[in-house]
């Protein structure tokens, strides 16, 4: 429960999304910012519904965000694939098939975003923080001791 807490926090440190094109103005580039943002959100909340479990939902968004990571600072940094695979070792210490689950998960979020960007860009930032959102709220849920399970 302290790893999820842990990658929370740090999804919270995630950079905001860059401002629009410089000759538009400020209310435009705000309401282009939101529009781009809530049309990430639904695409990730969309996926969302396709995962088996939260853990397995966290373990995708952090393979989306490790790819958009790199694709931003370079292979070297390797952050998001050390919190999954922390969270691997948490979950899925002597269960092989769960741990396959989960990496197979995280590689499936790596590659989908592998197919929608080829450079850092504008849109990059905005899909990360709507991937930061996302996590934050799987990480919340994870961490209600009242939740289904």
């Amino acid at each position: 429960m302290r790893l999820v807490i842990k990658i929370a926090a740090f999804l919270a440190l995630l950079v905001q999304p860059a401002m629009a094109q410089d000759n538009m103005t400020e209310r435009e580039k705000r309401e282009a910012a939101i529009k781009a943002r809530e049309a990430a959100e639904l695409r990730v909340e969309q996926d969302m519904v396709t995962m088996t479990s939260l853990v397995e939902a966290l373990s995708k968004n952090l393979g989306q965000i490790h790819y958009l990571r790199t694709l931003c600072f370079g292979q070297g940094d390797q952050k998001w694939r050390g919190y999954a695979s922390r969270m691997v070792q948490v979950e899925a210490p002597n269960d092989a098939e769960r741990r396959r689950q989960l990496i197979r998960a995280f590689n499936a979020g790596y590659y989908q975003e592998q197919e929608r960007h080829k450079e850092c860009s504008h849109q990059v930032s905005i899909d990360v923080a709507a991937l930061a959102e996302n996590g934050r709220h799987i990480a919340s849920m994870l961490g209600d001791p009242y939740r289904e399970r």
